[in-house]
């Protein structure tokens, strides 16, 4: 799998208010959107990260993402497939301005009738987008309005504040930076006092705004990061210890050593020569972001296999 980049903002390829992809995805760290997301689970197992809970994912569980609603994905030791569907909010807020203040109160459906429902709606939306309809733009706007209707008429759903909506807005875009300076420079050394000063606000905001909105602090979000990346290099490289050292941020190996001991229960010596990987023994989020994003063509020829 690929190493993607932090972004802030959906990029609509082929529709300019909706975007339908099929995603693989090892972690995709804390992060949020404008955009308002759905997809269906298809293969494997994940876990979901929203409002510092973690949620267990199943093939065919259906996932919504409020917009501006923090979240991250983490595999669970198998290949997944994810199907996913991100709503520009022009598509439904001038039909009705209330809905750019929606709020999905469950982020997973797993059956009954809403499920059902819900889930064709989908499936009949995806099979449109990747396919030659010369009106595929006009069938899939409406299918994904009607998923809409049928979430605000058969879930639990509140309406938020102006206010409330455009103070998330702008925490969800410093999160972004945050993640995305500490992604590109993990290997330095990255202090709080930096992160802080690149926000223009006091070090004592910027630590309690990073754990308010991810659930632990920035410092050990950092750790994780670098742990990450020193276990995929351990994986797929035969990097020395000490280059290990050097590539992911750790000072010495002393400090990798302490946190593949507290990630996994080994040293990372013992990780590198065990017969079989040990997993993970801390419940975390993920702190890295690799995922790969299937090609147009190649999705439309695996949803055909999926759903006929």
């Amino acid at each position: 799998m690929e190493k993607r980049s932090e972004f802030e903002i959906v990029q609509h390829t082929n529709m300019s208010l909706l975007e339908i992809f099929l995603v693989e995805i090892s972690s995709r760290s804390p992060h949020g959107h404008e955009d308002l997301e759905i997809g269906i689970l298809l293969k494997g197992s994940m876990a979901l990260f929203t409002d510092q809970r973690r949620r267990a994912l199943h093939p065919g569980d259906i996932y919504i993402i409020n917009r501006c609603q923090v979240h991250s994905f983490l595999s669970v030791g198998q290949e997944n497939l994810l199907l996913a569907f991100q709503v520009h909010r022009d598509l439904y807020r001038k039909i009705h301005p209330k809905l750019d203040y929606l709020k999905v109160e469950e982020n997973i459906i797993r059956g009954g009738a809403l499920y059902d429902s819900v889930r064709s709606g989908l499936i009949l939306c995806a099979n449109a987008f990747f396919s030659q309809d010369e009106y595929r733009e006009i069938k899939c706007a409406s299918i994904i309005l009607d998923v809409l209707h049928q979430l605000l008429t058969s879930s639990r759903c509140t309406i938020s504040s102006e206010q409330a909506t455009a103070a998330a807005q702008n925490n969800i875009l410093r999160l972004n930076r945050m993640t995305a300076y500490i992604s590109e420079h993990y290997a330095e050394r990255v202090s709080l006092e930096d992160i802080a000063a690149k926000e223009h606000i006091s070090p004592y905001h910027a630590s309690h705004f990073f754990t308010g909105m991810v659930g632990i602090s920035l410092q050990e979000y950092i750790n994780l990061t670098r742990f990450e990346h020193a276990l995929r290099l351990m994986d797929s490289t035969n990097l020395s210890l000490l280059d290990v050292c050097m590539e992911s941020g750790f000072s010495s190996t002393r400090y990798l050593n302490r946190m593949f001991e507290k990630m996994l229960g080994c040293t990372a010596r013992e990780y590198r020569l065990a017969d079989k990987k040990p997993a993970p023994i801390v419940m975390s989020i993920p702190a890295g972001n690799v995922e790969r994003r299937l090609p147009f063509n190649r999705s439309g020829e695996l949803l055909r296999e999926y759903f006929e």
